[in-house]
């Protein structure tokens, strides 16, 4: 099976999980891609496990983009990015959600479903080296 093959499986096992924090969120779905896509994954330098503490965490720390920067270094024009890659967007009124890029598009684990965005359409972006 390709690599590309291999993605479109995993995207759509972590699509078909109930939204939970700590387990089935934004971020980490979006771990899960980049650890799968590049062999290395960032969930132990966030260690929060429920909705309280996943919000406390982001509120103390800035913010997701503010997390994801100091995390994965300073962002790139999304028309930089590259399969792989990390994006954010405003998913929903105010609400903004890490994503991984793949195929030309933001994939974002929401509460409901997975979102897809043009790269464009997002906020910001981030290599991952």
């Amino acid at each position: 099976m390709s690599k590309l093959s291999k993605m479109n499986v995993l995207i759509n096992k972590l699509s078909d999980e109930p939204f939970k924090y700590g387990k089935a969120d934004c971020f980490t779905f979006t771990n899960a891609l980049v650890k799968e896509w590049h062999g290395k994954g960032y969930r132990h330098l966030h260690p929060y496990k429920s909705k309280s503490t996943a919000i406390n965490y982001m509120e103390t720390h800035g913010g997701i983009e503010a997390l994801t920067t100091g995390t994965l270094g300073y962002p790139v024009a999304t028309s930089q990015l590259e399969n792989g890659d990390v994006v954010s967007a405003e998913i929903s009124s105010g609400e903004v959600a890490l994503g991984f890029v793949f195929r030309g598009y933001g994939y974002f684990k929401g509460h409901k479903q997975v979102m897809v965005a043009k790269l464009n359409k997002c906020r910001q972006g981030w290599k991952i080296k």
